[in-house]
Parts: structure tokens; sequence; C-alpha cells
């Protein structure tokens, strides 16, 4: 999917059209013709050409069995998730892809703060399916949970603020705004101090508990390390503390973090004195 390539397509009405999809997600699958002309504002068959225009470039899905309506692609919800992000003064430029996963699309941006990436959630059905056994969502289609899981990690980000995490600017539709770090993932390189990467690692682990956040998700993919330190990436999985299974899901963070460094590194921890020693520490 070429971002900036689909956004310089766009014109105004098309803009007008993807955002009255947007903004009807959470009411229907497919959107009904009728109800995007009318929140549009643009008569029926203009709305029709538009979207069969924007379903050929794969930005929107079109419905004809039952009732005419339309829905987002993940580029579609992409798409004007950074127009919202531009429209706001957030993002002046976007660049370059720099990765994608089965959860996420990143690309390097300038942002009003500079240098920085956007991050745009994709849930797809294992991913459905596995937030959905976390959490009830009801009904949801797949894009109202991927801006869900945008705006879980966006508030997690905030939370942890001046913490050994990326700095979260803003948070439109699908899309985390955040500030750019030059590192590598732990599981990609060979640090020359692993005994203090650790236990750093487990004192920030516990700095998140004092302030009520649980990664949900903590391995070497989520830890970029470089020359000056270490940051914990990927919140869309993150949960409060006191959601149902939090401890379970702190478990299995330090689990994954401690069977890292004793399979690479042959240090030992025991898992029941890191655990009481992060419950312990909150409030202190």
């Amino acid at each position: 999917m070429d971002l900036p390539s689909l956004y310089s397509k766009i014109g105004k009405n098309s803009w007008k059209i993807l955002g009255a999809i947007f903004r009807n997600l959470w009411n229907y699958k497919y959107v009904p013709l009728n109800v995007i002309s009318d929140s549009a504002k643009i008569n029926e068959e203009k709305t029709r050409r538009i979207l069969k225009a924007l379903g050929d470039e794969g930005i929107v899905l079109n419905k004809f069995t039952e009732y005419e309506g339309a829905t987002l692609t993940f580029a579609g919800l992409s798409l004007y998730s950074l127009h919202l992000l531009a429209e706001s003064g957030q993002v002046k430029a976007i660049g370059k892809k720099m990765g994608e996963g089965k959860e996420s699309l990143v690309y390097n941006c300038i942002s009003k703060q500079g240098e920085a990436v956007i991050k745009f959630h994709k849930l797809g059905y294992q991913s459905f399916k596995k937030v959905v056994e976390k959490r009830d969502y009801g009904n949801l289609n797949f894009l109202v949970l991927s801006i869900r899981s945008a705006k879980r990690e966006f508030s997690a980000l905030r939370r942890l603020r001046g913490l050994a995490v990326p700095e979260a600017y803003a948070w439109e539709g699908n899309a985390v705004l955040m500030q750019l770090i030059d590192a590598k993932e732990l599981f990609k390189v060979r640090v020359d101090n692993p005994e203090e990467l650790l236990d750093s690692i487990l004192e920030e682990v516990a700095k998140f508990y004092r302030r009520g956040v649980v990664h949900g998700d903590l391995s070497p993919f989520n830890v970029l390390v470089n020359e000056s330190g270490f940051w914990i990436i990927d919140f869309p999985q993150s949960l409060e503390v006191g959601e149902d299974n939090w401890k379970e899901i702190l478990l299995r963070d330090l689990e994954n973090l401690l069977k890292y460094f004793s399979r690479t590194y042959r240090i030992e921890r025991d898992m029941n004195s890191a655990i009481e020693k992060i419950i312990s520490d909150r409030g202190n």
C-alpha cells in the first residue's frame, strides 16, 4: 500500500465521502448509500460515482446485495486518519514505509514536532479473535477495533510519558503519531550489559505498574536498544491494572522477558521475586 501516492489522488468530495463512511462505522458494517450521501451533503448519483472510483483504487469496499452501501478498507481508514492528522496541522508530510507487521503499518513523516513516525493499526481476523476473547466489544467490526487499538496505545503512551517509551504526539482514527526512535529490536542485537539491561527493564515494568499500566505483549521484539539506552514499544494490547486478567497478563510479560534472557544470556531471575517486587513497589 503506497499511502503517499493514494493520498495525492483524493479530491475534496472524495474526502467528504470517506469522512461520511468513517463517522458511521460504529453503526453499520456497510454504510448505506443514502446515509453516506446525506452525511457528505453530496447527491446520491455523484456519491455513487465517487464510491466506484474509490473502490477501483482499493480505498473502499462497495456492497450491492440487499442494499447499496460501502465501507472503508484498511487503506481507506489509514488515508482518512492521515487526512485528519494533516488537517489538524499535526503532520506536515509523509515519507516512506518503515515497516509492516500483522497488526500495524509504520511510515516516517514530518510532524510539527519534527521527524516522527505514524503507526497505522490494522486488526486482521486472528487479531480480532484475540481481542474479542480478551474484551467484550460486541459486534464491532475490524475497522472500529483497529481504531480502538490505536486509541488504547495512544492512551497508554500518554500515561507513561517520561518513561522509557516513545512520546505520543497525536491520535486520529487508526493512526498514532509518535516519536521516532533510532534503535534496533533487542532480539536483533547482542548487548554487552545484559544483566544490567534486564534489571533496568524490570524496573521500568514496575514504573508502568505504578502508573496503572500492564504492557500486555512484552517480548524482545518490543524492546528497542541503542548506545543511549532502551525503549519499550507497541502498546495496543495494554491493560489497566484492575482489568480482567491483568495479573495473568503481567506474569506472561515477565515470563517472556525472563525466558529470553535465560536462553540468550544464561541469566536467571526468580519469577516470584520479580512479580513480588513489581507489585509491592506500587505507591512507593
